[in-house]
Order: C-alpha cells, then structure tokens, then sequence
C-alpha cells in the first residue's frame, strides 16, 4: 500500500516531535509508517515498543507490525506469556536479545519499568494506540507520569519519542490539555492534506431507529416470575456463607458476618440476584421470550457441569454451589417455554424494531456489525437473530465481547458465552463466512474490523467517543449508522454530539499551541512519596503499594483453607483522620508480619495505602524482596516454571574424553627411576595358581580382588597386592619387555605391531631374577605334536595346540588318545595316525570380566574335538601363561579404572581424602559402562544427603524466608541442571566411565603412541548422569568418611553457597529460635505423645501451627519446619535401608523410600499416634442411690494439638478422622502382617495434606531443638511406628510396589489399556 500525502504529513509531524494523532483512518499503517522510519534512525540497541490497552489489540497489532516490517524482530508479550513470573534481569535479557520491536498491553512495560528490568533510555519510540486512556491512574498516565517526565529531566538526551493514536482523544471540555499534558505531546489531525484525507475517508449517514415502548405483562415470562419468587424467598440466615461465619466465631469472620447481614450480600444471593436483573432487562429489551429462554439456557448450563466445579467466582465452596443449585431447580418451567415463534407476543417492540430494519437492509453485499451493552444481552439476541423464521436465512451472526487472559477473571451462571468460540469471529466476517456481528464495547476501539455497511447501536452510545469510534466502524461508501432510541424519551438529537465533534476537530487544528503552555498547566498537588532501589531503579509508591503487597502474599505457599491476602486494620481520630495496620500472613516471617502507616491521612484509602508501603518496603529490607522488589520466586512458581530449569536442560552435552591414566604411565617411563611391582595371583580352587609380577614406573592404586570368567562354570579370582620399588637395569628392562611381547603373542599374534615391546606396563612370571633368562628360552617356540605324544610324554603342562591344517588356529589340550576315538570311528580319515588329541577351541574373546549370558554359554567354543597329532604342533609356552595372557586386557582394564579414581581422588576431590577408591570407581561408573558396580545406589543416598545438607543451610542462613522461598532455593541448588552444570564446571565429565569394556577392538598399547596423540577429544554424555554422578561421589564421601567428608565434597561442586560445618548450623539454628516461650498448657501433654522435652518450646509451638492460625502467640506457622522435616525424614528412611540392606538394587531402593515417605501413610501415622488421659464419669448405684466414679480413658491425638482458625480446618479433620475409623482395623491389619503395603486402603483416608505436614514439622523441631540429632530424631519415629514397618518391609520383603506400577512390570512391554467394569445395575 502506497502512503497517502495526509499520511506521509503525519509521519514527518511525528519526526519532528511527540503527536497524538487525532484521526480513525489507517492507524496502524500510520504505525508501521513511523516504527519503520524510527528503526533507520535510531541505533541497534534501541526498542519501539509498542502499546495498547487490551492484549486483542495488542495481539492484532503484532500481527500487522510484524508482517509490514520483516528486516526486524517483534516480540509480543502478554501476560499469557507468565511475563510477571520473569523475576530476573537475565530473563528480560534473553527475551529482548536482537529483538527491535515490542508489542504489549500497558501493564507490561510498567511492571518492567517498576522493577527496573528496562529503562526507557533503551527505548527509542513509543506508541500509545488508544492513546485518550493516558489519564488519572491508567497504566499509559503512570508510565508518563512516574518514569517518562522524571527520565527526560534527568537525562540529558531526552527520552524516547511519542505517537499517540486515538479516534477521539477527548470529549470533555479541557481534556485536550490534560491529555497533551500527560503525554508531553501535541495533539494533531492532517492540516495541509486535509481533502485528500476526506477523499478516502467515509462518513456513513446517521439513522434513528425509533422504537415505541409498550407494557409487557408479566404473566407472559411465568419463568421469570418464577425466579423472582425464588429470590424473594431466600432466608439470609440460612445462606452458607452466613453460616460459616456463625461457625467460625473469630473476630474477622464476625466483622464479615456483620457487614454480609448489613448489606444483605453473599456470594450465593449476589449470583441469584444477578441472574434475575439480568433477565429482567432482557425482558424489557427483548421481550418475554428472551428472557424465559435466558433464565433456561442459565439453568441446563449449570446443571450440566459437575458438582461443585462449575465456576471460579469470588469464593465458592461446594455448599454454595449447592445452595444456588438447590434454589434454582425449584423455578418452574412449563414444557414449552422455548418454543419460537416470532409474533410480536414474544419480542418487545424494539426488538420487532429491529427485526424490521434488518429485513428491509439485509441483501448479499449486507455487512453489519451490533453494539449491544451487556454479554447476556449478546448471546440472547444472536441466538434470536439465528432462529428468527425470516432473518435466519439472511444473517449468519457471530458475537464478540471482552476476553482477558487474568487467571482472576470470574465466572458466573448468567453467563452463556465462551470466549473461546469467538477467536475466528472477525476473520469469519472478513471472509464472508458471518455477515453480522453483535458485540459490546469491546469492538469500539482498536480491534480491526472489515469494513461494515451498517452499524447498529441497540442502545444509545454512552457518550461522544462511543459515537465517534462506533460511527467510524461503518467505513464503507453508502453506509449507515444507526442509533435506536425510544420515541419521546430518548429524544436527544445526535446532532449535537456532531457538533461537538466538530469544535474538537477545530481545536485539534491550532497549529500554534506549544509544550510551553502543556507545562505552564502542571500544578497538581499530590503525595510523591516514594521507595527506589538505586541500584535497578525500581520503585515503590503509595500507588502501587497496595497490589505488590497482594502480589507479594500470593506468592506465599499455597495452603488449602487459608486465605493469604492481607488483613488491614484502620483507627479513626476524633479529627477525622485516620491510621492504619497491615496483617500478613504466619507465613511470613514475624518480624516484618505487622506495619503500620507512618502519618495520619484524612481517608481510610490513604492510610492502607501507606501502611502497605511501610510493609513493602520492610520486606525488602528484610530479604524478602529482591532488587527488583519483586517476591523471591515461589516454590508453586517452581512447578511450573523452575526457572524453567528442568524444561530447558539439554538431554546430552559434550564432556571431555575419559581421562587417559596410560598417558601419565608412558611418559613415567622416560623419568622414573624406579620399576614399581604388584604381585598378581591368578587361582581357582583344584588349578594351581598363576603367579605373576606386574611391573610400573609409577605406583598403581591398589585394586584388591576380583572376578574373572573363563567359561560359564569356571571363575577365576586375581589377587593384586603391592611390592616395593626397586631401581632396574637396562637388560633387566629388556627382558620384561621381551617376557611381556611373548606372553601377548601366543594369544593375540595378529594385534600385535611387529617389532614393538614398548608396553606402559610389563609382565613376568614370579622367578627369581635369575631365572627368567633361561625360562624365556625354554618357553619360546613351537613342537610337532606327534613328537610330543608319541610314547608317555614327561612334561607337566602342556602348551596350546595349533591345528596345523586350519592355519594354526589354537587349542586348549586335554588328553591324549592312542588309536581312533570313537566319535572318529565312521569319519574318512588318514588310518595311519594312531595318536589324537583330545581339545577345545581357545577363548576369541578378550572380555573376561562379565560372566557368559546363560543363553551364550554353548557358543562358547566349549566343545571337544579330536585333532590328529601329526596334523598340530604345541606352543612350548605353558598353557597357564597363555591363560594369563588371555586375561591381561581385562586385568588392564581393572587397573586403568581405578588409576582414573586414582587421579580423581588426587586432584578435584584431593580436599576429601578418600580411604575407599573402590567406592569412587563405583561412584564414577555409569550403568552402560557395565563395570563390576555402578554408581545408582551411591545416587541414592548422596541425593539424600545432599538435600539434607542444604535444607539445613537454607534454614541456618535465612531465618526469614518462609517455605516457598526455601522451597524453590534447595530445589534449584540440587536440582539436576545445577549438578550437572556443576560437574562441567569442575571438569567431572573426564572421569565419568561410560564406555563398556568388551574386549573385542583390544590391541596392545605403546608408549611412543600414548605420548605422541595426546589429542583432546570430546564426547557426548547425558547431563543426567554428570548430575547422578555428582550425587554418587557425595554418597561414596559420606559412607568413607561421615557428615564432614560429604561436606567436603559438596563445596567441591556447589561453591557458590556458604557451606558451614553442621555444628555451626545447628547452633545457628537453635539461637534464632525465641526463648522462654510459654507453650500452652495443653502442650506438656503433647511432649509426653512425642517422647520428648524440648529445653525451647517455640520450636514445638511452630509445628503445631497451621498456616490458618491467628490467635495469641501465633509465632511461625509449621511450613518452616515441615520442610526441614521432610528433608530429615528422607535421610533417616534412605540411611536404614541402606544399613539394612544395602545388596538391594537402587529401584528398589526409591520403591521403599516412595513408600515410607509417602503423605497417606504419614497421615495415618498422625490419625493413630495418641495416648489417653484419666477421665472420671459418676455413676449411681441402684440400689442405694448413691454414686461413685468410674475412671475412663480418652485418646489425645496428635492432630488435636494442631492449632488453627479456621472451622473449615476443623471439620476436614474430623471427617477425616470418621474415615479413619471406618478404615483403621484394615490399614493397621495391612501394615502388621499384610505382604503387600496398602496403597489403595490408604488413599481411602482422603487426608489433607496438614496431617503428614504436622509429622515431619514435629521431626523439625526436634532437630533443631537436639542441636541436629539424628538418634532423637529416629527416637520419635520409633514412637509413630514408621521404622519398625520400614524394618518390618525389609525383614519379610514386603510388596511395596504401587499397583499402577505392578501392571506395567507385569504387562512388559504390552500395552495397557483402561477398561470399565460393569456392574449389577448397568447389567
């Protein structure tokens, strides 16, 4: 598209300074004109962003910018986007990297704004679309007002440009200069080019649809008389919001109670009520048809939803809905309220009006477009439209009203409309598919919609801007606009907003006003205080101060039953001011619980105002709010977002090679001095042992014993112990090698370089020194067979045998046989040999550290055959040297595996002082390495450990952070992309063993090889596993060397957070709890139920305290404790197991865990933990009539202890107790000598999360009244049964498996598939 000359005169008006265009034609090509323009001028690193009100508009504006301007990138944000969870300038930075062109809603750029993740010197241009919003304390009037004009006066190259775009930018006398005032700009409409613009600009004919009102009877709607009946019939009392209240009895539910009786509003009555005005006004717009068919659609709609989850208004719990539910099945609806006919008996005169106009102006080129003020009102009258007996063939209707992506948007049950169904609306327009839309006022501005020929106001607009932008909709040539008014009432002529329009036009027109005057005109006195972070420049007001106070508490763990919204409390004066004090929730710490406002304020709005911003900016004093005065992110945050760690870890990244420890050995040889020996004995009960010398220029780690399979019934153990260096000779050098050549030559002659003995470690059989010379004579060569047998042979270990006639192909010997053996006896065979061998064919393999699969053992070349002697000859070298040779790679192998331990442990990990190396090999051995062990069930317990250890810290170092704070820390410190992050960091990946050894590309290595490529390769590994092995080295340390060696090795890989010994923490954490707190009284009984004495009670006070409580003494709520408990818990469970049965594989291992961890079973554990106390009862004597006491006994619970506000609490736990009654005799039955954990008895509880939350919370404060000690700990779980089970499942093997999980081991690979069982009654 071509710019027009009107056009091209506002965009070089734009250039010149900041403008608020005042003209409906083109806006957003005008929009592209200057973004496009303000990109060739403005540097690389600058924004445009662009802004509109709603995020449909928004979102229709990217859609043009981005495709008019391809060259740049645009970023389009709304609050779908989870933008308010961006708590760090890093995500700002990745989400604006290379983008040039933002298009958002305006609550976007000023949340960014406040908390300093942009500034506007980094933008360039600003649009405001819709720009008359920039007034009072819209979000476009605070970006102006609290960053724009303070910017420019600070800066000295002023601050970004401005284009304001409005179809009316004001329809008040005086509002022009206060909207330039707020936008720093002039107000502009095309002056020079002005009849071009009206050229292309068409102003549609004004039509007055008049209507005659008429008296509707009522007794034509019995359904609405009927409902009115219902409402008026409601009893307040009996309402259950009004109920719950009475029951709650606390001080703000009676406050509640109070104002509910007063106003005579609920949740329940509002929604009825409702339901009714609105009918009510469809009535009387529509007509009595209408307004039965509303009240029906209402009612079917609701009573198709689920019980209880039909809507997400205000505060709705399952009795209200059942309430509301309850009162509107009594309406009476005769059977053929629906049925339409179209005679003026069922619609009112408007609408009769209406239909009328629309048959006379409906034709095939017919576009129209319907404001109608309320959605109800849109669904009835399209559906009307849609059955009209001659308007339903001549117009496809569609609606459209206000949609919003806030989570917090409410429902109710008078609405008919799903928003989702209209996302195609106005493309269906545009294409033809619809031909009328009926919408609210959502469509007045902004949005674009085709053309129409016709636009409808059902209503009359509500003042001169609804008149301008609904007018300017009716673009076509020839169109009209028409305003339906009721004859005589209405009659005000719309004449005079067009003459109006006109005087606003004139003044948009002065072409010689200048900012001068927009500033002479500031002299508003306002309160300017204000809280600013220098260091990211975000601030806090009176303003805003209330909603980042509520953000701030949202934030807070979510917890059932309890509302985490701040409670304000305000004092009046005899002076008619007024103060005010703000309540946070337990949650948060105590210290910065309570603020008051710092002034006396002539409004109650004021003063919460101020108090709000005192909390505010104590939380931020306090650590709680970061930099950016923001929340710390919260742990509910981390389940969907976990700063997208989870989500966004690359599966596989590229590590170093494994470590070459050969390298190391092959240069060694050019600077040691010395040959260091390891004995290595190779033996097998009824086999004489194979007794060698391995010889090193450097000392080798020890490597103790180990198997090797020759077969599938033979196994081998070698035994390495460690000599003493000794300084060698030349000759003496020369041997070895040449021992070692011989030695690999009998079995491995083709791998073999010729002419190399240069091996990075020697081999030579324990002899005397002395004697090697000779014994390497004599075991050199080759001997016919014949000659050998012929006679009794004399020696006593024969060598290979080569058959001769399948190119030497050898053999293990076995016996001799004098004449034809009798599997030989039909075979075509020389008759002259008399002498046979009797053999098998030597190992191919290589790999003899795994043991042959039963399936492979008859392929192992294990069978016997008979070898003519004249056609073989024998090695002289001793069959057991061969043997050993055979085992030289896996013995290497072995060796080269712990000297990569070896180096670990003497470099990276040297702080630890590892005793055990053969737990590091372990701890380094990936499962697909397929070593002896591997690191799994090391995982296991380092997982264990490591979240003890930081939950400890977490807690030791911020004594005010609540639950989610910690929560969301330890998670991303242990979390996988940070360990495996950490591993790379630290250059773990090198030691890591995942490469199986098997044998079959084995070759001799060689010195002058191993020195010369050195090459420094990469290879790909899962970060799973860097992480998994980080954990497993934590646990190998923590077995070799208890708390203090796993600590060691923490800060090795997670420096970044201050590791104190846990001595240090745990006097930290017992200094910070308050002293000489009075518990309740009722609480020495609760110490006697635990079986512990705290010497400091407000630990136990804590862990009795749900997040609900709101009474005397309230200290911290148990959300603290619990999640050091859980932690604690954890480490208790995993180190039992793995004392009592650490053979288990690492599967089975989490099975237990899951099991013992598990909430149901906690909850059980906390439903029956009790003990009794005396209670007397008089009973009278029959007989003499006089009465004596009989001593009872009741059960005190620990859930009884558990301090709460709420009534709803209360009633959970105890209808959770009447289930644990009814099911407790089967749980306990189960868990004492059932063989399979009762999973689906325990979920049967339906307990609520505080009853396992109060267990591990209890596990807390011991810890920390202990000062840390695991057996006092392990003492209160003795008391609640949880380790006499644990042991219980160990010592008989008890199924804990859950059922799900058993189908899918059972069913293998086979797929499962759900199914309904049919029942009697279905039958």
């Amino acid at each position: 598209m071509k710019p027009r000359s009107y056009q091209l005169e506002m965009l070089e008006e734009s250039l010149r300074r900041n403008i608020i265009v005042a003209c409906i034609s083109l806006k957003q090509y005008r929009a592209v004109l200057r973004i496009a323009a303000e990109l060739e001028r403005s540097p690389a690193d600058k924004l445009v962003w662009f802004l509109a009100p709603t995020v449909a508009l928004a979102e229709q504006q990217f859609n043009v910018i981005s495709s008019q301007i391809p060259a740049f990138q645009t970023r389009f944000l709304s609050g779908a986007d989870n933008v308010d969870h961006w708590s760090d300038q890093w995500m700002w930075d990745e989400v604006l990297h290379n983008v040039r062109i933002v298009v958002s809603t305006h609550q976007i750029l000023l949340d960014a704004l406040t908390h300093g993740f942009l500034g506007l010197a980094r933008i360039s241009l600003l649009v405001f679309d819709e720009a008359h919003h920039c007034a009072r304390s819209h979000p476009y009037n605070r970006i102006m007002k609290e960053f724009y004009k303070p910017h420019i006066s600070a800066a000295s190259e002023g601050g970004p440009h401005i284009l304001g775009l409005s179809a009316s930018p004001t329809t008040k006398t005086g509002g022009l200069q206060t909207l330039e005032q707020n936008m720093n700009s002039i107000s502009r409409t095309p002056k020079f080019h002005r009849e071009e613009m009206l050229q292309y600009v068409y102003l549609p004919s004004l039509v007055r649809l008049d209507y005659t009102a008429s008296v509707l009877a009522t007794s034509s709607a019995p359904v609405l008389r009927s409902l009115g009946e219902v409402f008026a019939a409601l009893d307040i009392k009996k309402d259950p919001y009004v109920l719950k209240l009475e029951a709650d009895g606390s001080a703000n539910a009676q406050r509640q109670l109070k104002k509910a009786l007063l106003s005579d509003k609920t949740h329940s009555r509002d929604e009825i009520r409702n339901l009714y005005n609105k009918a009510v006004d469809i009535y009387h717009e529509l007509g009595p048809w209408a307004a039965e068919f509303y009240i029906v659609s209402c009612i079917a709609k609701l009573q198709k939803r689920d019980q209880g989850s039909f809507c997400d208004f205000a505060a709705r719990d399952h009795e209200e809905d059942t309430y509301v539910r309850a009162a509107l099945s009594s309406i009476r609806i005769p059977p053929d309220t629906c049925s339409f006919q179209g005679n003026d008996k069922q619609i009112s005169p408007k609408m009769q009006r209406l239909v009328n106009f629309l048959i006379e102006e409906t034709g095939p080129d017919f576009i129209g477009l319907m404001f109608v003020k309320t959605r109800a009102a849109v669904a009835v009258l399209a559906h009307l439209l849609s059955i009209h007996p001659v308007l339903q063939n001549r117009v496809k209707v569609s609606t459209f009203v206000g949609q919003s992506t806030s989570t917090k948007r409410k429902a109710s049950i008078g609405e008919l409309l799903d928003v989702k169904l209209q996302r195609e609306t106005l493309d269906d327009l545009r294409y033809g598919r619809r031909n009328l839309v009926i919408a609210t006022t959502v469509l007045e501005e902004g949005i674009d919609v085709s053309a129409c020929n016709i636009v409808i106001c059902f209503e009359r607009p509500a003042n001169l801007r609804s008149f301008i932008q609904r007018r300017g909709r009716a673009r076509k040539s020839g169109s009209k606009f028409v305003i339906m008014q009721e004859a005589q009432k209405d009659n005000v002529p719309v004449s005079g907003w067009q003459e109006l329009e006109e005087e606003m036009k004139r003044l948009y027109m002065d072409h010689t006003r200048s900012l001068q005057e927009i500033h002479d005109l500031e002299a508003v006195e306002e309160d300017n205080r204000c809280f600013q972070v220098e260091t990211t420049g975000a601030k806090i007001t009176l303003e805003n101060a209330v909603p980042h106070l509520y953000h701030f508490c949202a934030t807070l763990p979510k917890s059932q039953y309890v509302d985490f919204r701040p409670e304000f409390s305000i004092a009046d004066y005899d002076d008619d001011s007024f103060t005010a004090k703000v309540f946070l929730p337990n949650a948060v710490d105590a210290s910065v619980r309570e603020a008051c406002s710092s002034a006396r304020w002539a409004t109650e709005r004021f003063a919460k105002r101020d108090a709000a911003f005192e909390a505010y900016v104590a939380l931020y004093h306090a650590g709680l709010v970061n930099d950016h005065l923001l929340p710390l992110p919260s742990y509910d945050r981390l389940a969907a977002e976990m700063y997208a760690a989870v989500e966004q870890r690359v599966a596989l990244v590229d590590v170093s090679e494994q470590h070459n420890p050969w390298v190391e050995i092959a240069q060694a040889w050019e600077a040691e001095p010395f040959l260091h020996q390891m004995n290595v004995t190779v033996q097998r009960e009824s086999q004489k042992p194979i007794e060698m010398v391995m010889f090193c220029p450097r000392q080798v780690p020890q490597m103790g014993s180990f198997d090797l399979y020759w077969d599938a019934n033979r196994i081998f153990q070698v035994v390495v112990t460690r000599g003493s260096p000794a300084p060698y000779a030349h000759g003496h050098l020369a041997l070895a090698r040449q021992i070692t050549a011989s030695l690999l030559s009998s079995v491995f002659p083709s791998r073999m370089s010729p002419g190399r003995d240069d091996f990075p470690i020697l081999f030579e059989p324990s002899l005397e020194r002395a004697e090697r010379q000779s014994w390497i004579q004599s075991v050199e060569g080759h001997r016919p067979a014949k000659e050998v047998f012929e006679g009794q042979p004399t020696r006593q270990e024969f060598g290979l045998i080569r058959d001769l006639s399948q190119n030497g192909v050898p053999h293990v010997y076995h016996e001799v046989l004098y004449g034809r053996p009798e599997p030989l006896a039909n075979n075509d065979i020389n008759g002259e040999d008399t002498v046979f061998l009797k053999v098998t064919r030597l190992p191919k393999r290589a790999d003899f550290l795994h043991p042959i699969p039963a399936q492979n053992a008859g392929l192992t070349g294990s069978g016997y055959k008979y070898l003519p002697a004249s056609a073989c000859e024998m090695d002289q070298l001793p069959f057991s040297y061969s043997q050993f040779a055979l085992f030289i790679p896996s013995i290497m192998h072995v060796l080269e595996i712990h000297m990569v331990a070896q180096h670990l442990c003497t470099n990276l990990l040297l702080s630890i002082l590892f005793k055990d190396l053969a737990s590091v090999v372990t701890a380094i051995s990936a499962s697909k390495a397929r070593e002896r062990t591997n690191y799994q069930r090391l995982e296991f317990i380092g997982d264990s450990v490591l979240k003890l250890f930081t939950s400890i810290t977490l807690m030791a170092e911020h004594g005010n952070w609540h639950e989610g704070f910690l929560s969301h820390k330890k998670d991303h410190i242990v979390s996988n992309t940070r360990l495996a992050a950490a591993a790379q960091e630290t250059g773990l990946g090198k030691y890591i063993l995942t490469r199986p050894f098997t044998g079959n590309k084995w070759r001799p290595l060689y010195n002058s090889d191993l020195v010369k490529n050195q090459a420094k390769g990469t290879r790909e590994m899962s970060t799973k596993t860097l992480a998994d092995v980080v954990e497993a080295l934590i646990g190998a340390a923590y077995l070799d060397g208890g708390v203090e060696k796993a600590l060691a090795c923490i800060k090795v890989f997670l420096p970044e957070v201050s590791w104190l010994p846990l001595s240090a923490q745990h006097q930290s954490l017992y200094n910070a709890v308050p002293h000489d707190v009075k518990p309740p009284p009722r609480f020495i009984q609760l110490e006697e139920l635990i079986g512990y004495t705290f010497t400091q009670k407000a630990p136990l006070i804590d862990a009795m305290t749900h997040p609900s409580y709101s009474g005397p003494n309230a200290g911290m709520s148990y959300q603290r404790l619990e999640f050091l408990g859980d932690a604690i818990l954890d480490n208790i469970v995993v180190n039992t197991v793995f004392s009592r049965a650490a053979h288990l594989p690492h599967h089975s291992m989490h099975t237990i865990r899951t099991a013992l961890v598990n909430a149901n079973f906690l909850a059980f554990l906390c439903l029956q933990f009790h003990i009794s106390e005396s209670r007397s009862e008089l009973v009278e004597d029959a007989t003499t009539g006089t009465f004596h006491p009989v001593e009872t006994r009741i059960p005190l619970y620990l859930w009884h202890f558990m301090r709460t506000s709420s009534a709803d609490v209360r009633r959970a736990q105890h209808a959770c107790a009447a289930r644990f009654d009814a099911l407790r005799e089967q749980i306990r039955n189960a868990l004492e000598h059932g063989d399979a954990y009762p999973w689906a008895l325990l979920s049967r509880l339906e307990a609520e999360k505080f009853f396992s939350d109060i267990v591990e919370a209890v596990l807390g404060a011991v810890y920390i009244d202990s000062l840390g000690s695991i057996p006092a700990c392990e003492a209160v779980l003795e008391r609640f049964g949880l380790l006499a089970y644990l042991r219980r499942a160990l010592d008989e093997k008890v199924r804990l498996l859950h059922p799900k999980e058993e189908v899918g081991v059972l069913a293998g690979n086979e797929k499962v598939k759900p199914f309904k069982l049919s029942t009697e009654a279905e039958d």
